[in-house]
């Protein structure tokens, strides 16, 4: 478990006599997740305490012209966490600054520059041992940070992009070896006056070259951070799913009906229980047989936390009455196969796939009213299933492994409520 990751705050010197002058830096650390900034972390207090001399130095000779504070973030979590915590960031170093130098606030300029993608392409470009290196450095070169359709609605992106490229390989690779590198990453810039007369101007006028400098700043920022203005919608593409039922079984004696057609529907009032709405027709083809095919499913999803509840199947059946004491009543035996779709998550793993199932069923049913009747039964076969196991992360879903499932049992148990149509 990764405890602590550092980010590199480095701050550059620009002077003001020519192009000679030298150029200082250092090192500051935050702990994930966190945005107070913390003189007693790692080699804070000594890197912060040089730097700040050099900076009062060029504050009291009023050679300062601006000072930028600019935070960088990893692209694991949401964006707009992101975006929060390096604005977060920016503050508590800003804050900082001033309260030791008394300094303007005005002169501190706050960039919160959230995901860095350009730290991240080039440590791709440096690292040979990244996995399908050329497609991941593709990705980042060619796919915009959001895609949008004609609506306006975002439906993919560079980082969707990239977890979903090899099965997620990549992209868990530099999750552990790449991500902490790029984490609570600030810079700080001094940038110091150019000239004599403006070093010599009052404390409290701005200078003629300021608006040039803020116009360049703000267009850096547009291009290279297009997400900064974009809103942060979640992607998330809908799936489907398949059941697993258990199995009971009642019985009773029945009464005769009259005045009903060939055909009946039916729900199975236990399906409800599960929040799985379903619907049979059954079709009476002879005097001792029928046809029946059911549909259910489940069609559940929040998307913060990622939870996720959706089933679907369809099962044909033939099925033989050897008792029938009425048109619709007495008991049955049958064969169904069928087959379905499933996603089941509760927030962490998930795991949706495909599958079908093959069995044998025994059921009865009785009259309750003129047109109305119950209809219990059981069931159970083989059902096998290829599952595919997968990790909710930053409203994306990142592949884990894939698996089959070979099961013997019970498969399916109803209740339900019948209405024999009339003729």
């Amino acid at each position: 478990m990764r405890l602590i990751a550092f980010a590199v705050a480095v701050i550059t010197v620009f002077t003001c006599f020519g192009n000679n002058n030298p150029t200082d830096s250092v090192k500051v650390f935050f702990r994930i997740g966190q945005y107070k900034y913390d003189p007693a972390f790692g080699n804070n207090r000594q890197a912060m305490d040089s730097f700040m001399e050099i900076l009062s130095k060029a504050y009291s000779e009023k050679n300062v012209e601006s000072i930028e504070v600019r935070a960088y973030t990893s692209p694991d979590g949401s964006s707009k966490g992101n975006q929060r915590l390096s604005e977060l960031r920016c503050n508590a170093i800003a804050d900082y600054i001033s309260s030791k130098l008394g300094i303007r606030e005005s002169l501190i300029h706050k960039i919160p520059e959230g995901i860095a993608w350009n730290g991240l392409r080039e440590l791709v470009e440096q690292t040979p041992d990244v996995p399908s290196r050329n497609a991941v450095l593709n990705i980042l070169d060619n796919t915009p940070i959001w895609i949008y359709d004609r609506s306006g609605k975002i439906i993919d992106g560079r980082k969707s992009r990239l977890m979903s490229l090899d099965k997620g390989v990549p992209y868990r690779w530099m999750l552990a070896n790449l991500f902490p590198r790029l984490r609570n990453g600030v810079v700080i810039s001094i940038i110091l006056r150019e000239t004599k007369e403006e070093r010599n101007q009052d404390e409290g006028v701005e200078d003629n070259g300021n608006s040039d400098i803020e116009e360049k700043k703000e267009t850096l920022e547009r291009d290279e951070n297009p997400q900064y203005k974009e809103e942060d919608n979640e992607l998330q593409s809908p799936k489907v799913s398949l059941p697993a039922e258990d199995i009971s079984l009642p019985s009773d004696t029945v009464k005769p009906s009259r005045g009903d057609s060939n055909f009946a529907l039916k729900t199975n009032l236990l399906g409800y229980a599960v929040l799985m709405p379903n619907l049979e027709v059954e079709w009476k083809v002879a005097r001792r047989w029928s046809v029946a095919l059911e549909a259910q499913g489940a069609w559940w999803a929040k998307n913060i936390p990622h939870k996720v509840y959706r089933l679907s199947t369809v099962i044909p059946e033939a099925r033989f009455w050897p008792i029938e004491r009425s048109r619709w009543h007495g008991m049955y035996v049958g064969v169904f196969a069928g087959g379905g779709l499933y996603d089941l998550s509760r927030g962490y793993k998930g795991h949706e796939g495909e599958g079908g199932m093959v069995g044998v069923s025994v059921g009865y049913m009785w009259p309750i009213s003129k047109h109305l009747s119950l209809d219990a039964g059981i069931g159970a076969g083989y059902m096998r299933v290829r599952d595919k196991e997968y990790e909710p992360l930053d409203g994306h879903f990142l592949y884990l492994l894939t698996k089959d499932i070979n099961y013997f049992g019970p498969l399916r148990l109803k209740l339900s409520l019948v209405w024999r149509i009339p003729k």
